[in-house]
């Protein structure tokens, strides 16, 4: 491979890692739901923002009830919760690859 050839290979696989990176600095989650039937567009129920260095946001919907306390929908509470950990779980699986090509 000829040395232009080989720096371009290692700018675009580097640039491609700085993506990941990048990516990976802030996981995002959101659980939506929707009417079925309804013809109405999503609704936005819970998110999650998660920074690199452990800082997190977490929206929740509540409802107050019948006593006046704030309540917090269980299952939706639970299904959001679910994503955040697969979202977490992927993202180190991302970084363990960027990682060991990195250093192999």
């Amino acid at each position: 491979m000829a040395s232009a050839e080989l720096k371009d290979a290692l700018k675009k696989a580097a640039d491609k890692v700085g993506e990941y990176i990048a990516n990976a600095s802030e996981l995002k989650v959101q659980t939506k739901t929707v009417v079925v039937g309804s013809g109405q567009a999503e609704t936005l129920a819970a998110s999650t923002v998660i920074s690199f260095d452990g800082d997190n946001t977490t929206v929740l919907p509540t409802q107050t009830g019948a006593d006046g306390k704030l309540e917090i929908n269980g299952v939706l509470y639970d299904i959001h919760m679910q994503n955040v950990q697969a979202a977490i779980d992927y993202r180190q699986k991302l970084l363990d690859s960027v990682v060991g090509i990195l250093m192999p």
